[in-house]
């Protein structure tokens, strides 16, 4: 393996960072109105997936991410896929809004048993 080979790695950072950034480009969703018009018009996956890629990039804060999170799990509990709407509790800033969350997937869940 030469040296640049080694260098190059997928785990590598700057791979990894590089990689993301081509995804994030051949996405639809380029910025917070993109991601709620795609929440809107059911496209969940997407939505949950550039969430992803850019809950660490600077230019969105905690509280940022705490609002888009509970977005995007408010519409996969409109779904009746509460088992997905669950990765988002932990988004929560504080831990009153980690428990509102919880408490509420709790409760759509009895209300379907």
């Amino acid at each position: 393996m030469s040296t640049l080979e080694q260098f190059s790695q997928p785990d590598d950072e700057l791979s990894s960072s590089k990689q993301k950034q081509e995804v994030k480009e051949k996405m639809e969703i380029k910025n917070t109105a993109t991601f709620q018009e795609a929440i809107q018009a059911g496209n969940l996956t997407e939505a949950a997936a550039w969430l992803e890629l850019v809950k660490s990039d600077p230019k969105y804060d905690a509280r940022w991410l705490d609002h888009r999170s509970r977005e995007l799990m408010r519409a996969f509990c409109d779904a009746g896929q509460l088992e997905v709407a669950e990765k988002y509790i932990d988004y929560a800033q504080s831990e009153e809004g980690r428990r509102g969350r919880k408490e509420k997937i709790e409760r759509l869940r009895n209300q379907t048993t």
